[in-house]
């Protein structure tokens, strides 16, 4: 029981060696599909039309994109858990630091980001001197939640 109220509150420390030798085939198979569908993705931003008009099969593409993103999600939240706010703020961190579109740099930029803020929401999660840990999706909130009211502030008008 103290396992899964772990999970449900997003945690890195039930992940050991063990779990590690199961995710990581799985995550970087998902992160080569993704990394594959860069320049499809690049094409898909000029539009619909444009990218079926240069042989892209836009409903086939978004099968991939779809795959990629179950693939990679479901297999990190299986074993982590839910962690709030670190896959939907970091792709506009990503695009904010590096300013482009382009997903030959917004792909890798934001597994980056999203790697070393969530290290170091597991570290202020487990300061020395605390009497415990703080649940991991409590420390992303803090980061995540100005970036959620930054991003609907800025696309409102």
């Amino acid at each position: 029981m103290k396992l899964f109220i772990s999970w449900t509150f997003g945690s890195l420390s039930a992940v050991g060696w063990q779990q590690m030798g199961i995710m990581a085939p799985v995550i970087i198979i998902g992160t080569m599909v993704a990394l594959f569908l860069q320049k499809p993705l690049n094409i898909l931003l000029l539009g619909k039309n444009y990218a079926g008009g240069l042989g892209i099969s836009v409903p086939r593409l978004r099968l991939w994109i779809i795959l990629a993103t179950a693939i990679l999600a479901g297999t990190s939240t299986a074993f982590t858990g839910p962690i709030a706010f670190i896959g939907i703020t970091m792709p506009h961190i990503a695009r904010g630091l590096f300013h482009t579109l382009n997903h030959r740099v917004i792909l890798p930029a934001s597994l980056l980001c999203g790697s070393v803020t969530l290290l170091i929401c597991d570290i202020i999660s487990q300061l020395p001197g605390m009497q415990g840990t703080l649940p991991i999706n409590a420390v992303t909130a803090l980061f995540g939640a100005p970036v959620i009211v930054w991003i609907i502030a800025h696309n409102k008008g």
